[in-house]
This record gives C-alpha cells, structure tokens and sequence, in this order.
C-alpha cells in the first residue's frame, strides 16, 4: 500500500469517526443556521403562531431520529459481538504436562510443577463445624 493511499484512508476514516461523534452538535448548528427557513417552511405547528413553536418540533424530531438511530446502531452491534465466536476460540487446544523441577538452568524453556490438592497439608484446611 502506497503511503499517499493510507494518509488519505486514515483522513476518510478519522472524519467518519467525527462526523458520527458531532451528529448532535450538527443538527444543532443546523438548527441554529436555517431557523427561519425552518420555522416558516418545515415546522409542524407553522399554522398555529400562538404557540411559539418556531421550528422546535422540527428540531426534536431531527434529534430523536438521530437518537434512535444511534441506539439501533448500538445494540445491533453489542448483539453481533455477542452471538460471534472468534475463530481463534474454537480452534485453541490447551494441553498441560506435568513435569519435575530440573537441576540444570535451561534459557529457553520454562518447566513448571504439577499442583495436587493433595499435596496441600490436611491439617490446615477443615470444613467449618456447624453447632
């Protein structure tokens, strides 16, 4: 890959990222811009001036669709990152081997003792006596 094409997809993908991170702050400078486009064209309640609507209602439906969309968004991916298992989980053997404590130092190898219960002394660890 080509150093130009990687700076041009980090810059694609970083404005992506921002672009969902300032929805919120998007619509409200939308808001904010187009305010009496709004209030006279798109609000609901534009027959009714005697409730100093002014477009709000076209704003709150603005911001619950993101919401909603966001939470869609959301949960379908949690649900996908539930229902998946990793390829590397089912493929993965895990084996033990006992083996003893050598004299000799080794660099590359690690050896480890086998723990047994057993091995445990008996007289340190009782149940607790009811009564």
């Amino acid at each position: 890959m080509s150093p130009l094409f990687k700076s041009i997809s980090v810059v694609f993908f970083t404005g992506l990222l921002l672009l969902r991170t300032l929805m919120v702050p998007l619509i409200l400078m939308d808001f904010e811009l187009r305010h009496d486009y709004i209030a006279s064209e798109l609000c609901v309640n534009r027959d009714k001036p005697q409730l100093h609507c002014d477009g709000k209602c076209y704003l709150a439906k603005k911001l619950k669709a993101a919401q909603d969309s966001e939470e869609k968004e959301a949960s379908g991916r949690l649900l996908s990152q539930l229902l998946e298992v990793p390829d590397q989980l089912t493929q993965t053997h895990i084996t033990f081997h006992c083996s003893t404590v050598s004299s000799e130092p080794t660099n590359s190898t690690f050896t480890y003792l086998c723990f047994f219960p057993s091995s445990l002394p008996t007289d340190i660890f009782r149940p607790p006596k009811l009564g």
